[in-house]
């Protein structure tokens, strides 16, 4: 199979297949995976961001405060 691709998303693929040291042929066939997945090529909805992450949300201690219990902080917010 032959496809014809604008200059600019070949140059993305090539950056792409380098950055992951796959061929292009791979990222595309990925690619096409991806998108043809799911019933009638529908493509199939995964978890949110949110659902991969909110196990680990809240558990680094920054140290710092509320910074908006600061009047300090807050000067000139919403002007």
């Amino acid at each position: 199979m032959t496809v014809k691709l604008p200059d600019e998303l070949a140059v993305r693929l090539e950056k792409r297949a380098k950055r992951l040291g796959v061929s292009k042929s791979q990222v595309v066939r990925e690619s096409l995976e991806r998108d043809l997945a799911g019933k009638n090529g529908a493509v199939e909805e995964g978890p949110s961001m949110y659902d991969l992450v909110k196990d680990d949300l809240g558990c680094i201690d920054s140290g710092l405060g509320d910074l908006s219990t600061n009047p300090k902080h807050m000067e000139g917010f919403g002007r």
